[in-house]
């Protein structure tokens, strides 16, 4: 949190405040028992006393006394503080404390985070005054938990690494050290612990957060635990400080003990690489003046056999699963001294002799990481060490006198696998290389040799003499002598050793050396010998040069101060300094080794090999003796007195004294290492030939190897070795030369130039680096300092080139391009010139320059300042000459400046460009060669006219006219007849007859058309003179004539075009060739020939005629009208014909292009042509039309056909082909091929079913084609109905496919039943079969024969032995049907009803038997509708009953018959009053009359009324009342059907009457008979008389409603449901409404009769009645009106009531609810169901069947009820009823009451699924 700058006395400030802050509890008493430790107040006594004493002891102690848990070094305490320390007094109460606010429940990582940030944020509050960083500001926590929480930031810095952090705890894995990496955004990061909550002792056990700051060496640790905050800052001084509470006590001094076996596991941890073990001991063997070694690994078996039972020889073959029980190392070298047995028993005490390589005496203890158990035998000494426990413990003995040094190591798990002998012989070959002593190393299994590694050295030969330009010196080491050592190491590997493999199982392919080293062949005699089987002995060998030089020491006293400090002995004064550097030839062959397929590889190459594997780098190490880990960043092995690190991997130079001593050493690895080089160039220097035209590829190869070498890279683990090497590579040399390749040899790096592109192709006596180092970065190139850097070209080693030779064309080429480029650049660092001396540098250069020329005109030697022009060769430039074209003596020649900037060019060089017309007027000079005279030649005439077509289009108009001028006066146009001036020759399809001189050229003459045109050339004749000519069959090719007419269309007037089209001058094919135009005849097309068309006479050849008269294709004829193709309705045409290959022809090529040709083909236009294959065979077979060939097979039952399977399926949509066939198509092949068979006729149904797709229409006319079979044929007249064989077919339209009810049976005996399943039926239906007949079959059936209709129930009847008494009532029951459904009949049907004699009446007629008496007989008859009266009038009828027919007594025929021509008997019954002697008036008669009669009509069917209107009757002039003493009434009935009787006659019939209205004039007069001797006045007869007038047809009701509203009061009327005011107040509106009306016409417009108002009638009818009649003035509808009739109508909207509500219930409506008519079974038919409906609509049903099935009739009141909410209605307002018979009945509105049916709802229902 603080940094490196807290301080004991900060942290003393911190914890202070936050004890008194009450931020913790300090306790008194000891921390294992809390519950009866007491709490100290915060700012008590107690409190102080408590922490003065650890602020006290923390102080002189530097805070370095840590808990065990603090995790940070224990150190001792700086020298200033080591007095003894006070012993604390052991009565010191013990004290101890937790956090307040610290919870003993589990903390969630966000709480644990905020508990520390409040302890961090008050903690920074407390010291930021001290620390005075007024910037510093307390972090704000980021909601991001992912990350950590800095406790402060820099306010000016946008982000800073914080100084202690907070992380949540699932930011570490599994081990609580490791960060996941999505939380390590910061530098270091370590934290330990996590949260404990069990109890209030654990609590928070500790959190640890340590950081390392990247800019100081310190790190903060803040250690938060139940018993104390601490906070750590580690410098490098080791400063440590800390504040804690409640110090344990002092104790007595204890001893330290070392964990021995622990402490030999930590100096292990210092040798990580693999062989460490064999490493040391080879060492110590080497140190001891041995020269053989021998490795020998023994399994359990032969280690504990005796010493003569071990024969070696026969025992093994191969290593899998060899475990080592024993390991035994011997040398022959010294045998070990008193000393030595001493330094083996303890830990770093090492050799103490400088020229030995072993210094911190721990590399022997090595052995303990395979073995616990060690046992040392040198001379006749020997010694055992052991642990027992963890302490090392030796044992001392003696034993036999051996030459051998030995020890030998049991290993710790008793079998351990052994290290493969190859990989051990690998690592032995590189570890003798720069050993002293050691000769041979032998390694050995149970006695059997595994391999053998020999190192033999010969004779030194000396560097005569060092460069005196090398530095031996530096500073306290010098380089005395260099000799050269050769040295072979060879490696004799047995079959066994090989029987264990490598840990690299397969050796890698070398491909050379580095990328740029090419390969080569080894020579493997010399170095490498291989036998060609792993099972064999291999014997292997390498052979390469140590340079060993001889050094002498001379170091300060400091650094040998420092170094026998650090290595306890002092530095070597003298020592040698070993490298090793393989030649190209050794190293390939190194490379090579181990190649073989199958092989493991090489013992020369690979991990702790002396040479990686190819690809792997350099590899070469730094040696102390044996191999560090320390790479040298060159391909060189260095060997010197190196002192490494503790970790022994590496060299250290950054420890004082002992980093002078290793930078020393590595100065002279730099002086060595140059040495190397400088030796090994001047070597392929020498060797280098002096006239080599190219290099020699094996030196190249060999100076590219040697350079990359001695190229740096990376040296590892430490940089700083490489950087130390490079420097002191290139500083070691006073010399500025430095040798490298370059393309002319080896050269000194000051000589040699970068190659650059532009001066490499004319530049050819100076040197330049070579490629290969040109082309990647990390080359020796790069790295050289400025002194050798290779430099760049200059002007004057430009000027020195020319001056030295004649330059051929390519040089100077070039050399001219990097002048132009070059030439005016300031700073130009190609040319090295100053830009101000340009000028001068330009006459310099072209007055030097001298050059050969290919060109023929320039055989001599060209100087460049007798130049004056240059030729344009820029794309858009005004002309381009051709490289070989002659030019004038002042111009270059063109490759010269082809490639150059020509702005350029003439400011570098000034010169001017050379223009066409300069050319054009040097061509037609004379002198010219013949082959290049634009008058002789034709080759050369056609480049010049190439060239003339390319400028011309850019030339201005001047140029133009002088270059005509210039040619028109000499013969400069080739053709066909010699060479002519332009005037006079021809363009070649003018030659239309092959009679002109015609240009002639190579390239095709149109190339040069706008040139030839400008010459003057002829174009075209006259075509008056061509077309007489073609006319008389002048022969002539048709492809000249396109050819011709295509180059002269430009200039034909229209009116010739046209004329073309209409002149018979094109040939077709055929014997004569005949004439034809152009529209007439096809395109020269195979098929057209296969088709039998006439074709166009055409030719095959490209070009026309002898002067490359380019053909122009016949399409070029498509302007004039040849036709391409065959149309659409000729290629169907050929597709249908009966030829076989025409019509295969014509199909293929319709069918290829039916997309591109013939899109708007549509096969309804060709319903008659067969074209399309079919069939069932291989090969198609039949052809039909589009109609008949379908897609899908199953059609074919109705004849069509399927398309033949040849046909693939992506043709059929382009055919436009349907898989099922078109409706018309279907109905034909119905009509042409009725069904056979009843199974046919079931397939044909169930297919129409499913896919039929009909149109209304199309059902309309299915449904009037006999198609379908009978199955039960009306039983009346057959015996069994039907012949199987010859089955009878009608029309859908005329069966039905659902039995009868049983009260129908009768209609069996006349219609027609089927039966075809579901499928079948459901098609039937489509087509207007009927699951039972509707009113409209029966009335047809009734109109087609009537009596024949009653006759055939009457035979049905008998045949079934039942009463034909009944035929009446069910053909009665028929005609009520129809009676009820009529209205939905055609106007057609209905009037063919009113036609026929279908209507069953009843009258009167005496029996014969009976006259005397009187008696008559109902009488039944079938008649005309018109021919019947409705008996309206029973007295009437009682008179005239034998003279007339009348109507079934039932309101529904009434109204049937009426409909269709039947009248009311009372309209035909004339009434005459004939009345007696006046008596009296009665206004009050009257005036309750005219009252009762406004009661009465209020709710009366308007369409029942007569005109008569009750206002009129207001006027007393127009009615009125009298009495008078007798009154008779006169009956004459006026009847055109009348019946006649002969024996009685009709007369009118005169009664006595008591009542009767007399209308004269218009005025009404009702007379009463006056009868004083009655009370009550008989209101029978004045109700007849007032209905009579009131109605056109009534009812016998009527008479008897009224009779008894005239008799009651009007109480009693109130009573009874009438609400007689707002009747009278109705009729009040009204007639004020209707005079208003009068007034706002002026009092012109009259009213029916009298022009009284009509009485108000309140039924839904009445209201939109009388709405239809309110509009405005212009006759639009109010909307306000309408809406508020609407809205009337539905409140109207009555539930139907049951009896009770009918009796008891009264409306607001006024209307008698007992004498209204509902919707009941009595009146409809109907009778309700019991159960309503869920939504509570009521239902209904006909009398007899069954209820309606629940779940249909529920959804029917669902869409019902959400159809009424939009209306406003609740469902009790609305009805259902289900009426089968009739599924046309929507439904109806009935005494404000709404009624559905829903039977026509599944109906309709039914027909939509389909």
């Amino acid at each position: 949190m603080f940094g490196h700058l807290v301080s004991t006395d900060i942290a003393e400030d911190v914890l202070k405040k936050i004890v008194a802050d009450d931020i913790v509890h300090v306790y008194e008493g000891m921390p294992s028992l809390p519950r009866s430790a007491a709490v100290l107040a915060a700012k008590s006594e107690a409190i102080q006393s408590a922490l003065d004493p650890a602020f006290k002891d923390a102080k002189p102690n530097g805070g370095t006394h840590l808990d065990s848990d603090a995790g940070v070094a224990k150190t001792p305490p700086p020298q200033a503080d080591t007095e003894e320390k006070p012993r604390k007094n052991p009565k010191m109460k013990s004290h101890f404390w937790s956090w307040k606010d610290f919870q003993n429940e589990p903390l969630s990582d966000d709480e644990l985070v905020a508990f520390l940030n409040n302890i961090i944020d008050h903690a920074l509050a407390i010291v930021r005054p001290q620390l005075g960083d007024a910037k510093s500001k307390p972090r704000n926590r980021p909601e991001d938990k992912c990350h950590a929480i800095p406790l402060t930031y820099d306010a000016n810095r946008e982000d800073m690494q914080p100084d202690f952090l907070v992380m949540p705890i699932e930011a570490f894995l599994s081990d609580r050290r490791t960060v996941d990496q999505k939380y390590a955004n910061f530098t270091v990061l370590l934290a330990v612990g996590e949260p404990k909550n069990k109890d209030f002792r654990s609590g928070l056990k500790r959190i640890r957060i340590r950081r390392a700051h990247p800019w100081v060496h310190s790190v903060l640790t803040m250690t938060v635990t139940k018993d104390k905050v601490a906070l750590y800052t580690t410098t490098p001084s080791y400063f440590n400080t800390q504040v804690h509470m409640n110090r344990d006590c002092d104790t007595q001094p204890i001893q330290v003990r070392v964990n021995q076996r622990a402490l030999v596991q930590k100096v292990l941890a210092r040798y990580p690489e693999e062989n460490t073990v064999v490493r040391e001991l080879v060492q110590n063997a080497d140190d001891a003046g041995a020269g053989n070694v021998e490795i020998e690994f023994q399994t359990k078996d032969y280690a504990t056999k005796s010493f003569r039972d071990k024969t070696p020889n026969g025992i093994l073959h191969d290593l899998t699963g060899i475990k080592a029980f024993k390991w035994i190392v011997r040398n022959d070298g010294e045998k070990f001294k008193k000393e030595d047995w001493g330094r083996l028993t303890n830990i770093a005490d090492g050799n103490p002799d400088d020229q030995k390589i072993g210094a911190f005496g721990v590399g022997f203890f090595s052995v303990f990481s395979i073995t616990e158990r060690l046992l040392v035998i040198s001379g006749d000494h020997s010694q055992r060490m052991y642990y027992e426990g963890d302490q090392l413990m030796v044992q001392l003995g003696t034993c036999e006198d051996s030459k051998w040094t030995i020890i030998e190591m049991e290993v710790k798990d008793e079998q351990l696998d052994m290290p493969t002998p190859f990989d051990l012989s690998r690592f032995c070959c590189t570890a003798v290389t720069f050993l002293v002593n050691v000769k041979k190393v032998t390694i050995l299994l149970n006695g059997q040799l595994l391999s053998q590694i020999t190192k033999s050295r010969t004779e030194a030969q000396k560097i005569p003499e060092l460069p005196k330009e090398l530095k031996r010196k530096r500073e306290f080491m010098q380089v005395k002598s260099v000799e050269m050592i050769p040295q072979e190491v060879q490696v004799i590997l047995t079959p066994l050793g090989h029987s264990a493999g490598s840990k690299k199982s397969t050796a890698k392919k070398p491909t050379g050396f580095f990328e740029i080293v090419e390969k080569a062949e080894p020579n493997r005699a010399e170095t490498i010998s291989r036998t060609a089987s792993t099972r064999a002995t291999t014997i292997s060998t390498v052979k390469y040069r140590i340079y060993s030089a001889h050094i002498s020491s001379n170091p300060s006293n400091d650094i040998v101060s420092g170094l026998e400090a650090a290595t306890k002995k002092k530095p070597p004064s003298t020592f040698r300094y070993e490298a090793v550097h393989l030649t190209m030839d050794q190293y390939q062959q190194v490379m090579q080794g181990g190649s073989e397929e199958g092989s493991i590889g090489s013992v020369f190459r690979g991990v702790q090999a002396l040479y990686s594997e190819v690809g792997e780098g350099h590899g070469s190490r730094l040696f102390i003796g044996q191999s560090t880990a320390q790479t040298s960043g060159i391909a060189v092995h260095l060997s010197s007195r190196f002192i490494p690190t503790v970790e022994r991997g590496s060299i250290d130079i950054a420890n004082g004294q002992v980093a002078k001593w290793n930078e020393e050493l590595l100065y002279i690895g730099g002086f060595l290492t140059r040495l190397i080089y400088e030796q090994t160039m001047k070597d392929i220097r020498e060797r280098w030939p002096k006239t080599a035209s190219s290099p020699p590829k094996d030196l190249r190869q060999e100076a590219l190897y040697i350079m990359n070498c001695f190229t740096f890279r990376h040296s590892t683990p430490s940089s700083k070795v490489g950087e130390l090497l490079q420097n002191a590579f290139f500083t070691c040399s006073t010399s500025r030369s430095f040798p490298i390749l370059s393309n002319l040899g080896i050269r000194d790096s000051k000589d040699v130039r970068h190659p650059h592109p532009d001066f490499q192709p004319f530049m050819k006596e100076r040197a330049i680096l070579d490629d290969a180092l040109c082309q990647t970065k990390w080359t020796l190139i790069e790295q050289l300092p400025e002194n050798y850097a290779v430099g760049v070209y200059t002007f004057r080693d430009v000027k020195e080139e020319l001056e030295s030779r004649i330059f051929d064309e390519k040089e100077m080429i070039a050399c001219i391009g990097w002048w132009t480029k070059s030439f005016g650049v300031p700073n130009n660092q190609l040319s090295g010139k100053d830009t101000v001396a340009d000028e001068y540098w330009k006459k310099e250069f072209s007055s030097v320059a001298r050059f050969h020329s290919s060109s023929k005109t320039s055989p001599h030697p060209i100087t460049l300042s007798t130049i004056k022009k240059f030729v344009d060769t820029r794309p858009r430039s005004s002309f381009a000459v051709q490289m070989d074209d002659p030019l004038p003596p002042d111009t270059i020649p063109i490759p010269f400046t082809r490639s150059l900037n020509p702005d350029q060019v003439n400011k570098a060089l000034g010169w001017k460009h050379m223009t066409i017309v300069d050319w054009i007027r040097y061509l037609v000079s004379p002198g010219l060669e013949p082959s290049q005279d634009i008058c002789k030649s034709h080759t050369f005439s056609e480049k010049v006219f190439t060239t003339l077509r390319t400028a011309w289009p850019s030339l201005q108009t001047s140029d133009r006219e002088t270059i005509i001028a210039l040619m028109q006066s000499v013969e400069c146009i080739p053709t066909n007849q010699g060479h002519h001036k332009p005037q006079y020759a021809h363009f070649p399809e003018v030659d239309l007859f092959n009679e002109l001189p015609v240009v002639q050229f190579v390239q095709h003459y149109s190339e040069y058309g706008i040139v030839l045109e400008a010459l003057s050339v002829k174009r075209y004749l006259d075509w008056s003179v061509v077309k007489e000519r073609l006319l008389s069959n002048t022969a002539c090719s048709m492809m000249r004539l396109v050819s011709y007419l295509h180059a002269v269309r430009p200039y034909m007037v229209p009116e010739e075009f046209m004329a073309v089209k209409q002149l018979a001058i094109f040939a077709s094919e055929g014997e004569g060739e005949a004439r034809c135009c152009v529209h007439e005849i096809y395109r020269p097309d195979p098929l057209h020939r296969v088709l039998g068309l006439p074709v166009l006479v055409w030719g095959d050849a490209r070009m026309i005629g002898p002067f490359g008269i380019p053909e122009v294709r016949y399409e070029y004829l498509n302007e004039f009208g040849l036709r391409q193709f065959p149309p659409l309705d000729l290629i169907i045409e050929k597709a249908s014909s009966k030829d076989p290959p025409v019509r295969l022809s014509a199909y293929n090529f319709f069918v290829n292009h039916l997309e591109s040709h013939y899109e708007k083909y549509n096969p309804a236009d060709f319903s008659e042509s067969a074209f399309l294959p079919c069939g069932k065979g291989d090969r198609p077979t039949q052809f039909g039309t589009p109609e008949e060939v379908l897609t899908s097979a199953e059609w074919e039952i109705f004849g069509f056909h399927t398309i033949h399977r040849s046909v693939p399926q992506r043709t059929w949509m382009r055919l436009k082909l349907r898989d099922r066939p078109s409706a018309a198509a279907i109905i034909k092949a119905m009509k042409e091929r009725p069904p056979p068979s009843r199974e046919t006729a079931k397939r044909w149904f169930d297919l129409l079913a499913r896919k039929g797709g009909f149109a209304s229409d199309d059902l309309a006319i299915i449904s009037e084609m006999e198609i379908v079979p009978i199955q039960y044929a009306p039983v009346v007249g057959s015996s069994d109905g039907t012949n199987p064989d010859s089955p009878q077919l009608v029309a859908p339209r005329k069966c039905f496919y659902s039995p009868p009810d049983p009260i129908k049976a009768h209609h069996r005996a006349i219609f027609t039943y089927v039966d075809y399943n579901e499928s079948g039926n459901s098609f039937l239906k489509m087509c207007g079969a009927k699951a039972n007949p509707d009113c409209s079959d029966i009335v047809e059936a009734m109109i087609a024969n009537p009596p024949g209709y009653l006759n055939k129930i009457e035979m049905y009847l008998e045949k079934y032995n039942m009463d034909k008494a009944q035929a009446q009532k069910s053909y009665l029951d028929d005609l009520r049907q129809v009676a009820a459904g009529y209205h939905s009949l055609s106007r057609d049907l209905r009037t063919k009803i009113e036609r026929a004699p279908i209507f069953i009446s009843f009258g009167k007629s005496r029996l014969v038997s009976d006259v005397s008496d009187g008696s008559v007989q109902t009488e039944c008859s079938l008649r005309l509708a018109r021919e019947i009266l409705i008996a309206d009038d029973l007295e009437s009828q009682r008179l005239f009953s034998e003279h007339i027919f009348v109507t079934p007594k039932e309101e529904v025929f009434e109204n049937f018959y009426r409909d269709h021509g039947s009248q009311s008997l009372s309209a035909h019954v004339k009434h005459v009053v004939k009345h007696g002697t006046f008596v009296s008036d009665d206004k009050d008669l009257r005036n309750k009359v005219i009252d009762r009669l406004k009661i009465f009509l209020h709710d009366q069917e308007r369409t029942r009324l007569s005109d008569f209107q009750v206002s009129r009757w207001e006027d007393e002039v127009v009615f009125t009342v009298k009495y008078c003493k007798t009154l008779d009434i006169s009956k004459e009935l006026e009847f055109e059907h009348v019946r006649q009787l002969e024996e009685k006659q009709l007369v009118p019939i005169q009664e006595p009457a008591l009542a009767g209205i007399e209308n004269i004039q218009g005025k009404d007069t009702l007379w009463v008979k006056h009868q004083p001797d009655s009370n009550r006045q008989d209101w029978y007869d004045i109700a007849v008389a007032l209905c009579r007038i009131i109605f056109k047809m009534h009812k016998t009701h009527d008479t008897l409603l009224l009779m008894t509203i005239l008799d009651a009061s009007l109480d009693d009327l109130r009573r009874r449901g009438y609400d007689v005011d707002n009747i009278r107040q109705n009729f009040e509106n009204e007639a004020k409404g209707v005079e208003r009306a009068a007034k706002a016409n002026g009092g012109g417009r009259k009213q029916k009769g009298d022009g009284s108002p009509a009485p108000p009638f309140f039924s839904l009818s009445n209201l939109f009645l009388n709405w239809r009649k309110k509009k405005n003035q212009s006759g639009e509808f109010v909307q306000n009106q309408m809406d508020d009739m609407v809205t009337a109508a539905l409140k109207m909207c009555a539930t139907d009531p049951d009896e009770k509500q009918v009796n008891d219930n009264k409306s607001k409506g006024g209307k008698k609810q007992g004498d209204v008519k509902y919707c009941k079974s009595r009146e409809t038919h109907l009778e309700q169901c019991i159960e309503r409906t869920t939504n509570g609509m009521t239902v209904s049903k006909t009398p007899g069947s069954a209820d309606p099935p629940k779940e249909e009739l529920e959804t029917f009141s669902s869409i019902l009820a959400e159809l009424g909410a939009l209306f406003g209605l609740e469902p009790g307002k609305l009805h259902i009823f289900h009426q089968q018979h009739d599924l046309e009945l929507m439904g109806s509105n009935r005494n404000n009451a709404i009624y559905f049916n829903l039977a026509h709802f599944k109906d309709k229902r039914a027909l939509s699924s389909l």
